[in-house]
Formats: structure tokens, C-alpha cells, sequence
């Protein structure tokens, strides 16, 4: 049975179920380590281009910082959320 759950920052519910959540955990955790690798590369001046949602773009510290702020936040959720047992 699906449930209706409010991410951090995200003005639309999600309904999901367990393995729902497991999957949406899974891509939030390969966005933030894709952030996270942007932040390192931020002053080499260097276009990031991955087929996850990136593009050829150069990235703000600061929207990159917010971004790594708020999937770590989500993460959390999710984790929680599995942890209580869904």
C-alpha cells in the first residue's frame, strides 16, 4: 500500500511505497555525490555533463552548496521514513 509522504523542499507530495522509497533514496544519494564531485571541481573552471538530470553548464558554489544541503536533508527523510518500517 502506497503512502503519501512531503519531501524537504518539494512543494508536491509523493505517494510511494517501501520499495518506492528505496529507489527514490538510491537516486538522491547519486545526486548528491554528483554534487558533492561538482564541488570539488568548481574552481578548475570545468562544464560538468552527466546524463542524470546535469548538463553542460558551470554551477554557483552557492547553488551547489543549497543543493547538497537539501539532498542531505531529503536522504535523511527517506532513510527515516524506511527506517520506521514504512
Amino acid at each position: 500500500m502506497k503512502k503519501h509522504y512531503h519531501l524537504y523542499n518539494e512543494t508536491l507530495p509523493i505517494e510511494a511505497d517501501l520499495n518506492d522509497l528505496k529507489d527514490l533514496l538510491a537516486k538522491k544519494k547519486q545526486l548528491l555525490e554528483n554534487y558533492e564531485e561538482i564541488s570539488t571541481d568548481l574552481e578548475d573552471e570545468m562544464y560538468i555533463s552527466r546524463g542524470n538530470g546535469f548538463c553542460t553548464t558551470k554551477w554557483a558554489p552557492d547553488v551547489i552548496e543549497d543543493k547538497i544541503e537539501e539532498l542531505t536533508k531529503q536522504i535523511a527523510e527517506i532513510e527515516g521514513w524506511i527506517k520506521e518500517g514504512f
